[in-house]
């Protein structure tokens, strides 16, 4: 018996123990192995998928950006008939409009406004309303001349903060605008989309819009284009206040 369980018999046995913690152990490193590998994977096809989106919805927002609308007729207006500086505040305007609206519509906040009882319709009222006050100012201002060469001064006859919340209103009491980013938005992002392609996304909709109707103000507000213009002023100005009165007045008779 001695012979049996003496020292030797111990040290097997104790080295057996551990051998046999060491397979046990085993498949739980392997397990948790696996899920951290699996998890990375996750992330990166996330990732993956987010950037692929995050290109297509910017695509989709240059389109809509570049086809005129109330946003275009304004910084054209601005451009033409005040200044470069002017027109270059209006687009800085419409751009942070965009930028909000983007946003709103990846934090979901745009989802919660739409819910408000009636809040559609005082949109719709408050945008035609305003479009028309703009498409009015424009046809009564259509014989004020053209700026001269101090059009870039210091002084001037509307400051850079009213063209900025002109801009800027114009923007967000547009209901076209409100439904197109309210679609955008909901139909094609959810709740696993990462922070950081919302935050992208945001800036890239604001750099966008601004850079489109910057370059629009600073094409039209050339002194050789604009010499083009004095004579169809007030053709143009009449148009541009007639479709922005037009596209008011479809707002407030939409039933």
């Amino acid at each position: 018996m001695h012979a049996l369980f003496g020292p030797a018999h111990l040290t097997r046995a104790r080295n057996a123990r551990k051998i046999s913690a060491r397979l046990l152990d085993r498949p739980t490193l392997t397990i948790s192995r696996f899920v951290s590998l699996r998890t990375a994977a996750d992330l990166a096809s996330l990732s993956a998928v987010a950037v692929s989106l995050s290109s297509l919805l910017l695509l989709v927002f240059s389109v809509a950006i570049i086809s005129p609308g109330p946003n275009f007729i304004l910084v054209l207006n601005r451009s033409l008939s005040d200044s470069r500086r002017i027109g270059v505040y209006s687009a800085l305007g419409v751009a942070t409009g965009s930028g909000l609206f983007a946003l709103a519509g990846l934090l979901g906040v745009l989802v919660l406004f739409n819910s408000v009882p009636y809040f559609s319709t005082i949109i719709r009222y408050a945008g035609g309303c305003y479009l028309i006050y703009l498409g009015v100012s424009m046809f009564l201002t259509r014989r004020q001349a053209l700026p001269g060469p101090i059009s870039d001064s210091t002084i001037r006859d509307m400051p850079p903060i009213t063209a900025y919340c002109s801009g800027l209103l114009t923007n967000l009491t547009n209901p076209k605008a409100w439904a197109f980013y309210l679609s955008l938005f909901t139909l094609m992002i959810d709740t696993t989309f990462p922070v950081w392609a919302k935050l992208f996304l945001a800036v890239s909709m604001f750099l966008i819009s601004f850079s489109w109707y910057a370059m629009l103000a600073l094409l039209i507000s050339d002194r050789r284009v604009q010499g083009r213009f004095v004579r169809v002023q007030p053709l143009i100005k009449s148009i541009l206040g007639s479709l922005l009165i037009l596209l008011g007045g479809k707002l407030l008779l939409r039933s």
